[in-house]
């Protein structure tokens, strides 16, 4: 693998730990099966192009990407808790929405950013340059840091405790819906913003860009946990940073040795499940250790 080649999977790994990590938010500590995210990657992508093309500030035309996400997390916790819809077909539910609602909005399957001045727009053009790559780490680096002390607070550990054990916080008191909205608001305004920078950085949105998003973000959280075994909040923030910049350099190689593109599908499945078969493994073996976050999902 060359410089350039090794440089730009780094960058794609760090760009897509951010909906990484906003998947490990909803199965690990929200504990919400939340497929949403595969609609609001696409959409946070699909908002930001649309904004960014009517000469919106890039800053401005990515945080109205991820209010859009967010937007859309809530009102996944809001089928859950209101309509009493089962979590799994919550998310099903929006995540085919919005797939409907992002090709309507940009009123094709595809939009070009060619020419359009956004943020991380000349990166991908000196992707073997120091600077890219410092960018990209400071960006995902404040939204890691972002997750990490949120969750250290009165709130987040809260949160944590409901992903952990519903049945034990409403002993408690503590009302399920308001932590749902926070958790899954927060995991899709992230899926959303990573969406909105993919697209910045590859200067192009799809309307399928988001398509299986979720498989591979839980892939890379399970190559991560298999890892570092995760026994605090800040490792456990890291596993999904380290998994998908595995991932990607996985697929990468992958894709060097002539591997159809039309089964990087079966690869990444297959990935996943060799990093849970040494997981067990080493459960059996009881080398295991502890590990903090909902293991049920």
């Amino acid at each position: 693998m060359t410089l350039d080649s090794l440089s730009f999977t780094v960058q794609m790994g760090l760009l897509y730990a951010i909906p990484a990590m906003a998947v490990l938010l909803a199965f690990r500590v929200v504990g919400f099966p939340d497929l949403t995210p595969d609609g609001s990657f696409t959409l946070g992508a699909g908002v930001s192009s649309i904004l960014l093309l009517q000469a919106w500030p890039e800053l401005a035309a990515t945080c109205v990407a991820v209010g859009a996400g967010t937007l859309a997390g809530i009102v996944t916790a809001l089928l859950h808790t209101r309509l009493r819809i089962s979590k799994l077909l919550s998310g099903i539910l929006v995540m085919t929405m919005l797939y409907s609602v992002s090709l309507r909005a940009m009123g094709t399957s595809n939009l070009s950013l060619r020419g359009v001045s956004t943020l991380l727009g000349s990166l991908s053009s000196r992707a073997s340059g120091p600077l890219p790559i410092a960018t990209i780490t400071l960006i995902t680096g404040i939204v890691f840091l972002g997750l990490w002390t949120f969750l250290k607070t009165g709130v987040g550990l809260r949160l944590r405790a409901v992903g952990d054990s519903e049945s034990v916080t409403e002993h408690r008191g503590l009302r399920r819906e308001p932590f749902y909205i926070l958790g899954l608001g927060a995991t899709n305004g992230l899926a959303a913003l990573g969406g909105a920078l993919v697209a910045q950085y590859q200067g192009f949105v799809d309307v399928s860009m988001g398509t299986g998003l979720v498989i591979i973000c839980l892939a890379a959280v399970i190559i991560g946990e298999t890892i570092v075994r995760p026994d605090r909040v800040g490792l456990l923030m890291a596993a999904p940073v380290l998994g998908m910049i595995i991932y990607q350099g996985v697929i990468a190689v992958a894709l060097r040795m002539n591997l159809a593109a039309a089964d990087l599908k079966v690869a990444t499945a297959a990935l996943a499940l060799l990093f849970v078969a040494i997981d067990r493994l080493r459960v059996q073996k009881g080398a295991a250790g502890r590990q903090i976050g909902n293991r049920n999902i």
